[in-house]
């Protein structure tokens, strides 16, 4: 009967991490190349169990059946599929396409080294372009100075203004997506950048759109809802047998 409750409540601890990272998705929806993230749950090992001192199985072992011990939170699975792209008109905004949606900016931190598909840059005072932090965009040569907002990229991600070659736009892409990880500001690390394996795309005056679905992560809330709601009534109807368990059943005449 413990047991029960227990199991309800690991229920109800893993619903409640499931609407957390829904309620994240949802808030991130029109935020520039977010990645939607994915909980992925497993059941704890079940356990076999027996029938001990027990004098009408004595001599051998009878089982009685498995036991599950709830379940919990086995990763968190980010989704690097392509959004879509939004026309801008600024000269300074790039969307990436291509690389099964897996090429990202470099840009240079005070931390190191950060990549992002959140193409949304400025020109600072020096004419370089940075993004909403004062991050720098990273080229092939370093950070990339344009000097003013009259410069155009092709989509291999050279940059040219009034027919000069000024840089590359430098895209990189990693060989185990799964050890990237999310540092804030819409900014990846942990992983060691390759060059991008597959053709991609440096598309300016565009951006990418998050690739949340607000629909189905709606769909989603409505079901982790339901699924606390039954591991709530699970738990206070296994609390009430518990009670009378040890205040009727139990009680000395």
């Amino acid at each position: 009967m413990i047991r029960g409750m227990y199991i309800a409540g690991t229920g109800m601890m893993l619903q409640r991490r499931l609407m957390e990272n829904i309620t994240n998705n949802i808030a991130n929806a029109d935020t520039t190349g977010y990645k939607k993230e994915h909980l992925v749950s497993h059941s704890f090992d079940d356990v076999m169990i027996e029938r001990i001192n027990d004098t009408a199985v004595r001599g051998y072992t009878r089982l009685v059946g498995p036991l599950s011990f709830g379940t919990q939170i086995d990763q968190l699975y980010v989704d690097y599929s392509q959004g879509g792209l939004e026309g801008t008109g600024r000269s300074t905004d790039f969307a990436l396409t291509g690389n099964g949606g897996n090429a990202f900016f470099a840009v240079g931190t005070p931390a190191g080294e950060r990549y992002t598909r959140n193409g949304a840059f400025y020109l600072d005072d020096m004419g370089f372009l940075v993004d909403g932090e004062g991050n720098f965009l990273l080229g092939n040569n370093g950070n990339i100075n344009v000097g003013g907002l009259n410069f155009n990229v092709d989509q291999n991600g050279s940059i040219w203004a009034n027919d000069e070659y000024i840089d590359t736009i430098r895209v990189v892409s990693f060989a185990d997506m799964d050890a990237l990880r999310k540092q804030g500001s819409n900014l990846y690390a942990g992983a060691a950048p390759i060059a991008p394996e597959e053709a991609y795309g440096v598309h300016q005056r565009f951006l990418e759109l998050s690739n949340v679905d607000i629909a189905r992560e709606m769909v989603d809330m409505l079901t982790v809802f339901r699924a606390y709601e039954t591991n709530q009534r699970m738990l206070t109807m296994t609390d009430e047998t518990l009670n009378k368990a040890v205040n009727e059943i139990g009680r000395l005449r």
